[in-house]
């Protein structure tokens, strides 16, 4: 049976679930995997030449026009290494090109190669068919799950979840409890 094929898990028969909130991390990159593979088999079938990770980074770029490195990081909220990876696909593939910032010798450039920019409509009617599944898929299961994401992002942007759990480690050291 294929993986998109399978027939619905209870949870005895998934060990991560059965560890419970603990290992959310690695439920959401199940998720998140999950959701990537099928967009890269549909940007296959699209003819769209940029990998599936690397939209958002062709976006800001048509947005915000050519970026500093470390500003395209901090516009997407990924590390700079991460988004030193997605570049290097994107140059591989002719849609984005790097130059030297003239004003300091350090900091690399990018912008939209005129592919990128062709490569940016068709992705934006794919993107239009990834957002309709994805409302679809939410309104399914869980509708308004996507806002909870964003708070639960926020909220992480507020206190820093290595925080939240050195918190907890002294509330259960001290007797009380995880939430108390």
């Amino acid at each position: 049976m294929s993986k998109t094929s399978q027939a619905p898990h209870e949870a005895q028969d998934d060990f991560i679930e059965s560890l419970g909130p603990a290992f959310l991390a690695h439920l959401l990159r199940r998720i998140s995997d999950e959701l990537v593979e099928a967009d890269r088999q549909w940007h296959a079938e699209a003819g769209i030449a940029n990998p599936p990770r690397t939209s958002s980074t062709l976006l800001a770029l048509d947005a915000h026009g050519p970026m500093a490195v470390t500003e395209l990081a901090a516009t997407l909220r990924q590390s700079h290494q991460l988004v030193m990876q997605w570049i290097r696909a994107l140059q591989a593939a002719d849609l984005v090109v790097t130059s030297r910032d003239p004003g300091d010798a350090r900091r690399s450039i990018v912008a939209l190669t005129a592919r990128g920019r062709r490569q940016l409509r068709a992705l934006r009617q794919t993107i239009a068919a990834v957002e309709r599944a994805t409302r679809s898929l939410l309104d399914e299961v869980a509708p308004g799950l996507d806002a909870k994401l964003w708070a639960l992002e926020h909220a992480l942007r507020r206190e820093a979840f290595v925080d939240r759990i050195r918190g907890a480690d002294r509330r259960l050291r001290d007797g009380g409890g995880a939430d108390g």
